[in-house]
């Protein structure tokens, strides 16, 4: 196929959004392409900002639920085996 028969074949595809612009051109290809690659740019950036920001939430968050649930182990020691058995969990659990 040459590149004009298959510029008119995607014309064909995607007709409806271009109906009210006319044909297709190889212009208006280049233009919808760099579009296209300048939203794909602006997306993987906030994207990549909100990886970060997420990753930094989590890090976080479970930094101080370490520390929330953190027991000594002094105070470990000084637990019976029944208290430690508490901990670990009840039979209504």
């Amino acid at each position: 196929m040459t590149d004009e028969q298959l510029l008119e074949e995607y014309n064909k595809e995607i007709h409806k959004e271009y109906a009210k612009q006319g044909e297709m051109t190889v212009a208006r290809l280049i233009k919808s392409h760099r579009d296209l690659r300048n939203l794909n740019i602006e997306w993987n950036g906030a994207f990549d900002e909100a990886r970060k920001e997420g990753y930094k939430h989590g890090y976080e968050w479970g930094i101080k639920n370490v520390e929330a649930n953190t027991i000594q182990y002094e105070d470990l020691r000084k637990m019976t085996i029944q208290e430690l058995a508490n901990l670990i969990g009840t039979d209504d659990d």
